[in-house]
């Protein structure tokens, strides 16, 4: 396990964690303390889950390139079909998953170019 990326990802979800908190406290939702400390501590784990996973896929120069064009062009696409069915967290949320899984299908392809042919 890469040490420097888990100290990252600790540290970056404990701030955004933190914002998080502070922003939902300070808007006066109606919710209590105790249920903005759940959704605190649940939206630190999943940015400090997401975060892990995205920066250890990219772990070298070809799957930075691949992963860097096919995140963002699916989240696009993702984004501009959610907009038209008013669905945007839907279409983020699928877009990201989208794109990396067109990264594994980019790698998958390259591994295997020569088609089965041996």
């Amino acid at each position: 396990m890469n040490k420097l990326l888990m100290k990252k990802t600790i540290m970056l979800s404990i701030i955004f964690g933190v914002l998080f908190f502070v922003l939902n406290y300070m808007s006066g939702s109606e919710s209590t303390i105790g249920q903005l400390i759940l959704k605190t501590l649940l939206v630190i784990l999943i940015f400090a889950i997401l975060y892990y996973v995205l920066f250890s896929i990219v772990d070298s120069p070809e799957r930075k390139f691949k992963f860097g064009i096919t995140i963002p062009i699916a989240l696009i696409i993702a984004i501009f079909i959610s907009v038209l069915i008013s669905t945007i967290q839907v279409g983020i949320i699928a877009g990201l998953i989208l794109g990396i899984v067109a990264g594994y299908v980019w790698e998958y392809i390259e591994k295997n170019k020569n088609g089965g042919d041996k």
